[in-house]
């Protein structure tokens, strides 16, 4: 982030060189020649005996300077508080050196001064030298009068001799005056047809320099132009439009007045070395008059980028955190998608932290606590920073005196309440702190030409650390160039003289800890223990001290993280300070004490995910595409590219062909926000052909991209308003037979609206409408995700579910295969329970909670097919097992034995489900190529009743039979009221039936002959999941007579599917355990956000299972947040997977 010092010369005069509060006004050709000191009451001119020196004279509001094109001379200062007398010459000198010379009628002028300043001899930054003597100077223009030059200067002298207070009130109006009459030179335009239709005064910000000028804008660029071209370069920059990727607001010194506008190329951003300005990446900051022009501003170039829909507004929404985006980045951060300096970049940039702002520099956590040992050892969580207190609370006993002081303060005094810290962690002195060796001129500005005494430079990590910890005044946290090569900000370059100790040692490079081997190692190591374990899950923690909900008030109170007022966005308001000296104290304190960063949360930050052993998935999505050791300003071209074209344009194809690289030492080297390449046009995105550089980790090979179509119906976690129920019955009627409801029914659509805004735009925010009978289908998103997200920091159960998911859990239940299971927490603890069936003939009851068997009972001598639970009076639910010996078993768990069973089919009972409310319904599916339906009633009572003691007559009626099926029925599922279900049979038919209604089905699917051994209903009853033997998961569409939205081939027969969310997943005969996010993507090209994370996960299969998966079950956490998948196979084991949220 800060450039070298090679490249052409330049003038050495800048803006670093002026004082706080000075003004540039104008510059002449000038020779000046240094005549003899003295105390004479005129100056005479036989002080020209030596050698003159050719240059410029730049004249400012509080000093003069002159610059010499010698580059081995010193730029000259003369403050005119120091200046006693100024003359113009009454005749030419009568030198013999100037004979010839001074006959040119060159006009000059003499000036005495009580000091001089000299700085930038031999083109070094190093300490000024003040000349405190007597001097007096000769000066002369070249090609201009003196009289104009002696006029200002004399008024200029008068001005700078009031009082402090006066002067910089009156030396800052004439300076925005000078401002306000610039006029922008229509010559400089690039292209003349060009039309001007935005012309603003504004001035350009870059570290510790604020460069007054006009911001233009055309149809075709963006223009700055300087009020003064100080290296007479280029006097309006350009922009065209094409290269600009997001614009964002921003704040400057707590007003929100900025304008920060990014590039594709660092090229864009012009840089002045030689006077040792520095930026991190392209992008340029402006700031405005006004919040209302700034507003201007930026509303008028978006619309010449696209409009406020474009990307470049979609990826300065991205920046500002506006809409899902703090979350989107959040969640893929949490599941490991980004990585942790990636992600606190982000959170930098999108608090408003820039790179071209010194009093708003991104901060980054100090994370080690160990720099004396030769090993550092990152499996040691000794080595580890605490992350849950700020860097003012890590030593006790000055967190003590922190604390006795804030009692002391005055209380109730809303203007200036009492605070623990008066310093802050992040200032503009903290930040050259560290970087002084590279950024050597901006410490000279800031310590008004001195740099810091030698002790108290930046001169080993050991020695800060320990600062940190026990100076009282020292409270800096760190700053990104630790965490990214290069390494130059840590080594002294350009004999860069800084000074001797007072133990006799000079300050060089910084001195390392032992552990690392050189500057390079340093920060490779220092970034490995950034993304290491211990960070990963407990940077969360110092998130919510920076930038969440421990920043301020109370929270920050109790988490000892309460800084000065002032710090705070808010606090203060600049505009209604009417009195200067007041306003004036205020900036400076808001300018060089530090600035807290826009809170972004306002409840607790969600932990990251638990890495697993199957998937190393720290990705770091910031990497240099072309590999290079450039510095980084933020997160990667590619990464905002792909999230800003998910949402700007959701139709393309795609993504084809990725692909990936790899690094071997950092985990991914960060990019340079120069390099942010978000595509300005839908159709400049091309994601069917482009290729998309990342560094991944990855175990197994990673499909990044498919070319299958798929549903763009969401599955939801559970719809929670009651007064939906009956337009949610009334949808499974409309969708199964695609007619009108009845007129009552459809009244319920006028809670349309509130169904719609529990979507989130994490799935498509609309609704599906049949446009051959009108009905329109409310799309279930994510209802849970805002809820669990805001309020609990956490997400929804199925969010992200396969990426989440745990190392598995092996259980060995049965002595045979497993052919059937379910899980579910509806028992009288609401503990997670486990219900298996096998080929063993045993049912097993197995506590997933809390890690034990509850019951196992053997219930036959021939295997049992299929398991389901009904709601019963006792503690747990009664559990029914279908049987090879054509009976349905009840099975009570609270008394550990069968409470009767019936034989409902002439075969195999291959399928049970239960459904409905109040009247239970079991309905069964068999070999004998039936469906058949019960009345049962509820509770251990009615099981009796309805179900024969097991030795008895086994035989009923059953309220409904089915026998349109030729073949086995393999696969059942009925939805939750009990009203629709489909079955799948082994010649490869799917038939939808109205249980209410008739016998005959309403629609029948087939695509070919291989068995259909998985459905699935969707929550909402709108789609069926389809597992098949020829290796195919398909989503048919119930309202359109099973019409298919989407297919997937897994490459293996498959036996069962489930459904977690918008996730398909799948078991097939290889043991292997498949994915499918089917409701992620949008086939039929409808508009909407798509889940960002997304594009990025991984769905490879797992292969936990030697032999066939017979059955899978997903059991959600009662508090809607996590979940349990388990399968079973024919290798007679159970794996079991926890999502969790740590």
């Amino acid at each position: 982030m800060w450039p070298s010092d090679v490249g052409k010369h330049l003038r050495r005069f800048s803006y670093l060189l002026m004082e706080e509060g000075d003004h540039y006004i104008q510059d002449w050709i000038a020779t000046c020649r240094q005549g003899s000191a003295g105390g004479s009451q005129r100056l005479q001119a036989q002080a020209w005996q030596q050698r003159s020196l050719r240059g410029r004279l730049r004249l400012c509001a509080k000093c003069l300077f002159f610059e010499p094109d010698y580059g081995k001379a010193p730029i000259l200062m003369f403050r005119f508080t120091d200046v006693k007398k100024i003359e113009q010459f009454a005749d030419p000198p009568s030198s013999p050196l100037s004979v010839g010379k001074w006959n040119k009628r060159q006009e000059g002028f003499a000036m005495e001064t009580s000091m001089s300043v000299e700085m930038k001899e031999n083109g070094l930054d190093a300490p000024y030298i003040f000349q405190k003597r007597v001097s007096i100077w000769w000066f002369t223009l070249e090609y201009s009068t003196v009289q104009p030059l002696l006029q200002q200067v004399q008024s200029l002298l008068s001005i700078n001799a009031l009082p402090y207070a006066e002067r910089n009130m009156v030396l800052q109006n004439a300076a925005a005056q000078r401002e306000a009459q610039a006029q922008f030179d229509i010559s400089r335009l690039v292209d003349l047809s060009e039309r001007i239709i935005l012309d603003y005064t504004a001035a350009q910000v870059t570290p510790l320099v604020r460069e007054p000028g006009r911001v233009v804008l055309t149809q075709a660029r963006l223009y700055f132009q300087p009020l003064h071209n100080l290296n007479n370069d280029n006097p309006v920059r350009s922009h065209p439009f094409s290269s600009i990727v997001a614009v964002a607001r921003r704040r400057h010194a707590l007003r929100h007045i900025g304008m920060e506008v990014f590039f594709k190329d660092e090229g864009q951003v012009v840089r002045n070395i030689s006077s040792g300005t520095f930026t991190g990446g392209a992008s340029v900051f402006y700031t405005f008059q006004s919040v209302q022009k700034r507003d201007a501003a930026v509303s008028t170039l978006l619309e010449q980028l696209g409009g406020h829909k474009g990307a470049a507004a979609e990826a300065g929404s991205l920046l500002e955190a506006d809409g899902c985006w703090l979350q989107r980045l959040t969640a893929a951060w949490q599941a490991r998608l980004v990585s942790n300096y990636d992600y606190l970049v982000y959170l930098n940039l999108a608090a408003g932290r820039s790179f071209c702002d010194l009093t708003q520099w991104p901060v980054m956590p100090w994370v080690l606590s160990d720099y004396k040992s030769k090993i550092l050892d990152l499996s040691d969580p000794s080595v580890f920073r605490d992350l849950s207190k700020p860097i003012g609370a890590l030593n006790p006993s000055r967190l003590a005196l922190f604390q006795q002081r804030y009692l002391q303060m005055p209380q109730g005094d809303p203007s200036s309440p009492p605070f623990l810290y008066g310093t802050h962690y992040s200032t503009p002195g903290y930040v050259l702190y560290w970087v002084v060796r590279s950024a050597p001129a901006h410490m000279l500005r800031l310590q008004n030409g001195r740099f810091d005494a030698p002790d108290r430079l930046f001169v080993s990590m050991s020695e800060s650390w320990d600062s940190v910890l026990s100076n009282h005044a020292d409270l800096k946290e760190l700053i990104p160039e630790f965490y990214s090569p290069p390494s130059e900000f840590l080594t002294i370059r350009n004999d860069l003289n800084l000074g001797v100790r007072q133990n006799g040692t000079a300050v060089g490079d910084v001195v390392l800890p032992p552990w690392a081997k050189s500057p390079d190692d340093f920060i490779e190591k220092h970034r490995q223990a950034l993304e290491s374990e211990h960070v990963s899950m407990h940077v969360h923690q110092w998130i919510d001290l920076i930038f969440g909900y421990k920043q301020r008030g109370e929270a920050a109170l109790a988490a000892d993280n309460l800084f000065h007022h002032l710090t705070y966005e808010g606090a203060v308001d600049l505009e209604k300070i009417d009195d200067p000296t007041q306003r004036a104290g205020i900036e400076a304190q808001i300018n060089e004490f530090g600035q807290a960063p826009r809170q972004l949360f306002t409840s607790f930050h969600p932990a990251r995910f638990q890495r697993s052993k199957r998937r190393n998935l720290t990705i770091s999505l910031a990497n240099n595409p072309h590999g290079s050791d450039e510095n980084s300003g933020g997160l990667s071209p590619n990464f905002l590219s792909r999230i800003m074209a998910l949402a700007s344009s959701p139709n393309v194809d795609p993504i084809e062909d990725m692909e990936f690289c790899s690094r071997d030492s950092i985990p991914g080297t960060p990019s340079q926000v120069s390099e942010l390449s978000v595509l300005t046009s839908p159709d400049s995105v091309g994601f069917g052909k482009a290729e998309f550089t990342r560094t991944l980790s990855l175990k197994s090979s990673v499909e990044w991209g498919s070319d299958e179509s798929t549903s763009d119906v969401q599955d939801v976690d559970e719809l929670k308003m009651a007064s939906l129920t009956e337009r949610e019955e009334s949808f499974a009627d409309s969708a199964l037979y695609g007619e009108r409801p009845p007129a009552a029914i459809q009244k319920a659509d006028e809670n349309a609206e509130a169904f719609r805004s529990l979507t989130l735009s994490e799935g498509p925010d609309v609704s599906l409408e049949d446009t051959t009978v009108g009905i329109t289908i409310p799309v279930q998103g994510f209802s849970n995700f805002e809820e669990n997200f805001k309020t609990k920091g956490v997400l929804p159960w199925f969010q992200m579910f396969r990426q989440r998911l745990s190392e598995p859990q092996s259980l060995k239940l049965h002595r045979g295969p497993v052919n059937a299971l379910t899980l579910s927490a509806d028992n009288a603890s609401e503990s997670l329970t486990m219900y298996s069936v096998g080929k063993d003939g045993f049912i097993k009851v197995y506590s997933i909670s809390e890690g034990f068997q509850v019951r196992a009972t053997k219930l036959g001598n021939l295997p049992l097919a299929a398991v389901a639970l009904a709601a019963s009076s006792d503690a747990y639910p009664t559990v029914l097992a279908g049987s090879y010996d054509d009976c349905v078993y009840a099975y009570s768990v609270d008394y550990g034995r069968a409470l009767g069973k019936i034989r409902v089919h002439d075969d195999t009972v291959s399928c049970v489900e239960v459904a409905g409310t109040g009247n239970l319904r079991m309905i069964t599916g068999s070999w004998d190529a039936t469906v058949k339906v019960w009345s049962i009633e509820e509770g251990r009572g009615g099981w009796a009743a309805s179900f024969s003691s097991v030795s008895g007559n086994t035989e009923r009626v059953p309220d409904c039979e089915i026998f349109e099926h030729e073949v086995a029925v393999w696969s059942l599922d009925v939805s939750e009221n009990g009203h629709l279900a489909v079955s799948g049979a082994e010649d490869g038919t799917v038939k939808a039936w109205d249980l209410r209604a008739s016998t005959s089905s309403v629609w029948q699917y087939g695509a070919g002959t291989n068995a259909i051994t998985g459905l699935r209903l969707t929550d909402d009853s709108s789609n069926v999941v389809v597992a098949s033997t020829d290796g195919s998961l398909r989503v048919l569409e119930m309202r359109r007579s099973g019409a298919e939205l989407a297919s997937k081939d897994c490459g293996s027969p498959l036996k069962c599917c489930d459904i977690a969310g918008p996730l398909v997943i799948a078991g097939s005969e290889d043991g292997a355990l498949h994915f499918w996010p089917f409701g992620l993507q949008d086939p039929s090209g409808s508009s909407g956000e798509l889940e960002v994370a997304n594009e990025f996960l991984d769905y490879s299969p797992f292969h936990d299972h030697t032999d066939a998966l017979n059955c899978i079950s997903i059991g959600r956490g009662s508090h809607g947040c996590d979940a349990t998948l388990a399968s079973a196979s024919d290798d007679c084991t159970i794996q079991v997977y926890r999502t969790g949220q740590t």
